[in-house]
């Protein structure tokens, strides 16, 4: 009886021993040197180790189990256990280098075809550098143009003593008024190029008196320059003053 517990006893101890996990010793290496912090992965048992400097690991496993080897420079490599891997001499296994493709890239240092004939006429001449006054950084260069009266202000504005003296003289005044003036015929001509065909026909204005009638427009409060740039406005604006004016 006691030989039989003892068989029963030894069937069942061998296959709990053959599960167990073994420590399985190897290196990695590529073509030209050892691998250091590889990562080794039992992908049964989900526990992993890294390789040392000298390319070595230590990973416990069991026959059938299945690890993989990757690294950040190598294609990853997968490895079966089996009965022999389990060897004096350790395992080695060999991993192989990732290639990267670079995508061509055409350098060129100049904007030249390469072709003579082409190439020749886009080459600068001796260019002179244009002067003028903005490359000499003159006061008010860039900026739009001065009227002739505009530039006459500036001028008797300049400086301090020039100003009090034009001021003094009544000439600053002078030649206020006169832009005013300026002014006024300049926005009396626009209101007559758009509206001259209304001015006899739409708003009974007799011909003599069309641009006394302009100038009247233009001396009323309500007038302003939005009025000139919106012409169905200016057309109301002018027919409630062409009421006015022949009532005059």
């Amino acid at each position: 009886m006691k030989k039989i517990i003892l068989v029963c006893l030894l069937s069942f101890s061998i296959p709990f021993y053959s599960q167990e996990s073994k420590a399985l010793f190897g290196i990695i290496r590529d073509s030209l040197e050892l691998i250091n912090n590889a990562h080794i992965l039992n992908l049964n048992s989900r526990r992993g180790t890294l390789s040392g400097a000298d390319g070595s690991f230590k990973i416990f496993v069991k026959i059938g189990d299945t690890i993989a080897i990757s690294s950040i420079q190598h294609q990853e490599k997968k490895y079966k256990i089996k009965d022999d891997s389990f060897s004096f001499q350790g395992l080695e296994l060999y991993l192989i280098s990732k290639i990267y493709q670079l995508e061509e890239i055409k350098i060129k240092r100049h904007d030249l075809a390469g072709i003579l004939g082409i190439d020749i006429n886009a080459i600068p001449k001796n260019v002179v550098p244009e002067i003028n006054a903005v490359t000499l950084g003159l006061p008010n260069a860039g900026g739009p143009l001065m009227s002739q009266v505009d530039r006459e202000i500036y001028t008797a504005s300049d400086g301090a003593l020039m100003l009090i003296s034009n001021i003094l003289s009544g000439n600053l005044k002078v030649l206020k008024k006169k832009k005013k003036i300026q002014q006024e015929e300049k926005e009396v001509a626009l209101i007559y190029s758009k509206m001259r065909y209304y001015l006899t026909k739409t708003f009974n204005i007799k011909k003599e008196d069309e641009y006394r009638f302009l100038y009247y427009c233009r001396t009323d409060t309500l007038f302003s320059k939005r009025i000139l740039q919106e012409e169905f406005t200016l057309i109301e604006f002018l027919q409630k003053k062409a009421i006015e004016f022949n009532q005059l």
